[in-house]
């Protein structure tokens, strides 16, 4: 028996793969070299112990059977076909076997033989590393499995072997966590059931020699978790240097697709609001080169977004450019913002219509805090600064009507009473005459009728005003001598030319218009009587009537106090007085100007003046004549001041 023991110790020993042979109580009572090797055991430490001790405990019976017992029952199902297993090493790692088991004899004389073969974890490419002396002993080797084990366990990836087949033959933990799947139903999957073509091509690369990478979601078999990963495939070698499989290094992009998912989703938000913004805005890197625009601000530069990207200021906006190109660089030197800089293009050349801009630059920074460039907030504040120069233009207007206003009631109020208080004297007096019997003197009552006429004059003017502006100042005009009309004028103002001289010079012929004699007259009574009231020293007025073409020309000249040159555009307008009028010095309501304007503008003609301050004034009036169409006045004369 003995002989037949080492008889077949010999021949196991010879053999390449390892072998276990037990009794019919399944202790072990002989191993060959190979399965010392792959286990860690020597035939001395395991004769007589259980084959079980070799396996996991889980593996230790497969229902009310031993895994050798369960084996030999299935052998016939099996067909020789060997089963996938792991074994237990004596360090107490975990090693993919592929296990068959026969067996001879009965009863006590049975014999059971395992015969197993490695299925590599790792590519065995790492070299048994020497572990330093210790107590001063010889350096020795540390086992190569405790460093792939190391390794492969602590890897941040999962990995995995297959075989050609293409067969997962071992995994790591952190594999099995990836995927949620158990480790032991991960080892012998067929990477073939996957039914994933993108894996499956990489497979095929991966065993053609050639490393591959998928990027895909992962279905587990078991849980039917979806895990989004990214594989990175390698072919395993022989020591013949042929592909015997590959190896997967398998990583959870979960993480990576959220956070890329979340940044798209920033991404897509910042553009919206980029380009929805109700400011311009851009960015220039430290090269001051456009990076990007919205929309407002590729309008307010003229050109459209993609025309800016990788040009200066100066490239898309000419010399307008440099003033922006300027506070940019300002901006990168200091590293401090620009902030509510107003711009006015026309100012500064930029092209295209006029446009106050309010800009303000910034430094953007990485969160590292280096500089990536320039922000730039541009608002184009054209229509307020319009708004507000249009709200402080009606402001004025409304203050100026207010003091127009204060001031017309003042002097209206003072003209209305300045005849009145005589007028009422005069009647006084009259009166008492009347009571005591004594004769009237006419001087008194010619004085008590002009007061009253020139309350009816104000009050006609007031009047007049009312209908000029309601449109409702009739004329009835008709043919009329306006040479016989100003000399009438001029004898009935007679009494009132005080130390003035007045002048008339008329052509020789007659001069006839279509016009309202009776307005004709208020125009040129307006136009002595300022005359007369605007040159306080006395002197000559003169009255000029002559005709050019189909005009009759009117002037009435004065030798007064005259209107500065500011003023003679609004001279015409209702209730305007110069500023060196002194209401005191000279009455008046301001109407008489603006009446004679309507009046002769409404016959067709135009009035205007000519002065200087301190040299007095000239009034011009032209109408057509009778005889011709209506006509501008001769082009000679200055029309800024034309009505």
């Amino acid at each position: 028996m003995a002989a037949a023991n080492e008889e077949l110790s010999a021949w196991l020993d010879a053999a390449v793969d390892p072998w276990i042979a037990c009794d019919s109580h399944e202790h072990v009572y002989l191993i060959n070299r190979a399965a010392e090797r792959l286990l860690g055991w020597t035939r001395e430490q395991l004769q007589g112990h259980p084959v079980a001790e070799l396996f996991p405990q889980q593996f230790h019976h497969q229902g009310d059977q031993s895994l050798v017992r369960y084996l030999l029952s299935r052998r016939q199902a099996l067909g020789g076909r060997p089963t996938k297993v792991l074994a237990r090493r004596r360090d107490g790692v975990e090693v993919l076997v592929e296990l068959t088991v026969g067996t001879s004899g009965e009863g006590e004389d049975e014999r059971i033989v395992l015969s197993l073969r490695r299925l590599h974890e790792v590519i065995d490419t790492i070299r048994e590393p020497m572990e330093p002396p210790r107590d001063g002993g010889e350096a020795r080797r540390t086992s190569g499995d405790d460093l792939y084990r190391l390794v492969v366990e602590n890897a941040p990836l999962g990995i995995f072997h297959y075989d050609t087949t293409p067969i997962i033959t071992a995994c790591n933990e952190r594999l099995a966590t990836i995927v949620g799947t158990p480790k032991r139903v991960v080892v012998g999957l067929n990477l073939m059931s996957l039914r994933d073509e993108q894996l499956m091509a990489c497979v095929r690369e991966t065993l053609s020699g050639h490393s591959a990478d998928y990027v895909g979601d992962y279905a587990a078999v078991t849980s039917h978790k979806v895990t989004p990963v990214h594989i990175r495939f390698a072919p395993c070698y022989n020591d013949a240097g042929q592909v015997e499989g590959g190896v997967g290094l398998v990583e959870d992009v979960s993480e990576r697709r959220r956070a890329e998912r979340q940044r798209d989703e920033n991404l897509a938000l910042l553009i919206t609001l980029f380009e929805t913004a109700p400011v311009a805005l851009g960015f220039l890197d430290t090269n001051l080169r456009y990076v990007r625009v919205n929309g407002r601000l590729a309008r307010i530069n003229g050109l459209p977004p993609e025309a800016h990207l990788g040009r200066t200021p100066y490239e898309v906006l000419g010399e307008g450019g440099s003033a922006a190109a300027a506070m940019l660089k300002q901006v990168l030197d200091t590293g401090e913002p620009v902030v509510g800089q107003e711009v006015d293009t026309q100012a500064v050349g930029h092209p295209g219509p006029r446009r106050l801009l309010t800009g303000s630059c910034y430094p953007v920074r990485a969160p590292d805090g280096h500089l990536l460039g320039v922000g730039v907030l541009v608002e184009d504040i054209t229509q307020r600064r319009l708004a507000e120069e249009e709200r402080e233009r009606l402001y004025r207007e409304a203050r100026e009507a207010i003091r127009v206003r204060d001031d017309f009631l003042s002097i209206a109020s003072h003209e209305l009473k300045t005849p009145l208080t005589p007028l009422s004297l005069r009647l006084a007096t009259l009166e008492r005459r009347l009571e005591r019997g004594e004769s009237v003197d006419p001087t008194t009552l010619r004085h008590a009728r002009q007061h009253i006429l020139r309350m009816t004059g104000l009050i006609n003017d007031l009047l007049d005003a009312s209908r000029i502006e309601a449109g409702r100042l009739a004329l009835h005009p008709q043919a009329t001598r306006l040479d016989s009309l100003v000399e009438h004028v001029l004898q009935a103002m007679e009494a009132q030319r005080g130390g003035h001289e007045l002048r008339y010079e008329r052509p020789e012929h007659d001069v006839q218009v279509f016009a309202d004699p009776y307005r004709l007259e208020q125009v040129v009574t307006n136009l002595v009587e300022n005359a007369l009231k605007y040159s306080p020293d006395g002197g000559v007025i003169h009255v000029k009537l002559e005709t050019r073409g189909e005009l009759a020309l009117l002037s009435v000249k004065d030798p007064g106090i005259g209107i500065p040159e500011d003023q003679q555009k609004l001279l015409f307008e209702r209730y305007f007085r110069a500023r060196n009028v002194s209401t005191r010095s000279y009455g008046g309501l301001g109407l008489g100007l603006y009446i004679s304007r309507d009046i002769v503008e409404r016959h067709g003609g135009r009035i205007w003046v000519e002065s200087r301050v301190g040299e007095g004034s000239t009034f011009h009036v032209a109408l057509p004549l009778l005889t011709g169409a209506p006509s501008h006045p001769p082009a000679s004369q200055p029309e800024r001041h034309v009505h």
